[in-house]
């Protein structure tokens, strides 16, 4: 089964995605979450992918104003400049997850940029020819392409409805 974990910006899918996964009770499954980076209670800088299991991190985004020298820029949206390494990071723990047959997997968040087969859009694809249950995060105004996308038919729901929230995970 695919679940799809949808709410607006920063009403807190990732927040919920993780709590799913901690709420199983011998912790089975496995895969990543990106947090928002606020180092030193500073300002919002970007994203990390963290791994569920083991809490392994690299950054994944970071804004324009914040772009470490040397960065090794693969896409641009918006104010956001994202890593290479980083998806090459996420594509790892994706194959790790399939080789040692783990399951359910858990994939924060599928948006524009998988939708233009960018992004986690090729490992996703590949999650989903293993008949796994998958958790994804969406925002809402992209469900229904995600599920053309991607032929995704049979699906649950899980809505966020809390109010803004600013939390770091």
């Amino acid at each position: 089964m695919i679940y799809i974990i949808t709410g607006e910006i920063n009403q807190g899918k990732t927040r919920r995605m993780i709590s799913i996964y901690r709420q199983q009770q011998t912790k089975q499954g496995d895969g990543f979450a990106s947090k928002k980076i606020f180092p030193d209670d500073a300002d919002f800088t970007g994203y990390e992918i963290v791994r569920l299991s083991n809490n392994e991190k690299m950054p994944l985004a970071y804004r324009s104003q914040h772009v470490p020298p040397g960065w090794d820029e693969i896409y641009r949206r918006g104010p956001f400049h994202f890593s290479k390494a980083a998806f090459v990071f996420a594509e790892a723990i994706s194959d790790d997850i399939i080789a040692r047959d783990i399951n359910p997997v858990f994939i924060d968040e599928i948006g524009p940029l998988e939708l233009e087969g960018k992004g986690f859009a090729p490992l996703l694809e590949k999650i989903l020819t293993t008949g796994k249950d998958v958790y994804i995060t969406v925002r809402n105004h992209c469900v229904e392409e995600v599920l053309r996308k991607f032929n995704i038919r049979e699906h649950e729901l899980i809505r966020v409805k809390t109010g803004p929230t600013n939390y770091t995970n």
